[in-house]
C-alpha cells in the first residue's frame, strides 16, 4: 500500500457498551498502516489520553440535524476509506451521507429496526460484523466476531483497607447480628439459628453500566438494601454515569445504603484503576439485558471475577452457569429476578469454595474463547477485503 488508508470510528457516547473496546482498538492499530479518528456523537471527552484525533458532538434528540451536520463535515475533512460504526445510533448517522467511503457496522444486538429503515440499512451497508449468525443478513457481507475481553493493566488485588483509602471510602464497621442464609454446617431442620459475627473484612460487589433505567440499577440497589437488611458486610461499587445518576442517587439515601453502595463515576478511562480495582471484586452483578455490555463483563472475568447476570441468549454465550458464573432466570417478573439475585449473591459470597474455583474458571474460559488479539486481527482483516480495488 502507497499510502495509509483512513479509518473513522463512530460511536454514540464513551459510556456504551462497547466504548472501552473501541478504545483500544483504535489505540493497537498499527499507525504506518491505518491513519484512524473518532467521531462520539454524545458525551464528554474522557479519551483524549488514546492520543487520536476526537471529535465529539452533541447529540441531544433522536434525530438530531446538528448532529447529522456535524458527521458530514468530519467526512468531507478527513475523507475516509472506511466507516466503522460500533452501535445502531452511530450506524444511523454514518449511513445518511454519500460518499466513496465503505460502511461497517457492528452490532451486539440480535434484532434489527423491521420495516423501511431495515431495508435502507441493508441497502447502505457494506459489511456487517455481528457476534453470532443472523438469519436477517446477508451470508455473503457479513462477518463473525464474538465480544472480546478488553485487557486491562492488571495488578495484584488490593485490600478492602487499600481499595477503599484509594477511592477516599470509609470503611464502615460491621453492626447487629448476622444470620448466614447458606452456610452448610446449618442443617435446615435446625430452626435455632445462632447470629454469628459477620465477616470483619467486607465483600466488594462491583457493577460496570450506564447509569439509565433500562439497565435495572434500582433493581440492583433492592438486593442491595436486601443484604443490608440481614447485615452482610459489603460494599458495591457501581461504575458508570448516565441520564438517570440523580434518581439513583436518591434512591440510594431513600434506602440508607449511602455507606454501602458508592457510585464512582465514569472511570473506564482510568485503565490503572480498573487495573486494581477488577480483581479487588468478589463479584460482579449484571442484571441488564442490553448485549452491549459484554466487553466489560468479560474484561471483569479475565481478571478472575465471577458473574451473576441475568439470562439472555447473549450472557449464555460467554457464562458457563455454575461454573464461570450464575445466570438468573429472565421470565420477565421483576419481584422473581429480583429475590433470585438476592439469593444467588448471598450463596455465592457465603460460598468461599465455589467462589474461588468460580474466579479460576472464569479467567481460563476468557483466555482461550475471547481473546482481544484474535478479534483485533479479524476486524482488521476485514478493513483490508473492503478496501482491495476489487471491492
Amino acid at each position: 500500500m502507497s499510502h495509509r488508508l483512513k479509518i473513522l470510528q463512530i460511536i454514540s457516547s464513551w459510556g456504551s457498551g462497547v466504548g472501552s473496546e473501541l478504545a483500544e482498538f483504535a489505540a493497537r492499530l498499527p499507525r504506518e498502516e491505518w491513519e484512524c479518528e473518532i467521531c462520539v456523537l454524545a458525551g464528554s471527552n474522557s479519551r483524549r489520553t488514546l492520543d487520536l484525533p476526537t471529535t465529539t458532538l452533541d447529540l441531544r434528540w433522536s434525530v438530531d440535524i446538528n448532529t447529522a451536520l456535524g458527521v458530514r463535515r468530519i467526512l468531507r475533512r478527513f475523507r475516509p476509506d472506511v466507516v466503522h460504526t460500533w452501535d445502531f445510533a452511530a450506524q444511523c448517522y454514518g449511513v445518511i451521507h454519500r460518499g466513496p467511503h465503505r460502511i461497517i457496522a457492528e452490532t451486539r444486538e440480535n434484532d434489527l429496526p423491521k420495516g423501511w429503515l431495515q431495508q435502507y440499512l441493508l441497502r447502505k451497508t457494506h459489511r456487517w460484523i455481528v457476534p453470532r449468525q443472523n438469519e436477517t443478513l446477508p451470508a455473503t457481507r457479513t462477518t463473525i466476531i464474538p465480544p472480546a475481553a478488553v485487557p486491562v493493566p492488571w495488578a495484584a488485588p488490593m485490600s478492602a483497607e487499600e481499595l477503599f483509602a484509594k477511592l477516599d471510602f470509609p470503611l464502615v464497621e460491621p453492626s447487629g447480628d448476622y444470620y448466614p442464609v447458606f452456610q452448610p454446617q446449618y442443617e435446615p431442620a435446625r430452626r435455632n439459628y445462632k447470629p454469628i459475627a459477620p465477616p470483619r473484612t467486607p465483600f466488594v460487589i462491583g457493577i460496570i453500566l450506564p447509569l439509565c433505567a433500562e439497565h435495572r440499577i434500582l433493581d440492583a440497589l433492592w438486593v442491595f438494601e436486601t443484604l443490608n437488611h440481614v447485615h452482610l458486610n459489603f460494599h458495591a461499587l457501581i461504575i458508570g454515569d448516565g441520564k438517570d445518576r440523580e434518581l439513583f442517587l436518591r434512591s440510594r439515601d431513600q434506602w440508607k445504603l449511602s455507606s454501602r453502595v458508592h457510585f464512582l463515576g465514569n472511570r473506564h478511562n482510568d485503565r490503572h484503576l480498573m487495573g486494581r480495582l477488577l480483581p479487588s471484586l468478589d463479584v460482579l452483578l449484571h442484571l441488564s439485558d442490553s448485549a452491549e455490555h459484554a466487553g466489560t463483563t468479560l474484561s471483569a472475568m479475565s481478571c478472575g471475577v465471577p458473574v451473576i447476570a441475568l439470562e439472555t441468549p447473549e450472557s449464555r454465550e460467554y457464562i458457563v452457569d455454575g461454573i464461570t458464573g450464575i445466570l438468573i432466570p429472565n421470565d420477565g417478573d421483576f419481584r422473581f429476578y429480583r429475590r433470585t439475585a438476592a439469593k444467588k449473591l448471598l450463596y455465592l459470597l457465603e460460598n468461599e469454595t465455589l467462589r474461588r474455583s468460580m474466579q479460576t474458571a472464569a479467567k481460563e474460559h476468557v483466555a482461550t474463547q475471547f481473546d482481544f488479539e484474535t478479534a483485533m486481527r479479524q476486524r482488521i482483516q476485514v478493513y483490508r477485503e473492503l478496501c482491495t480495488p476489487q471491492n
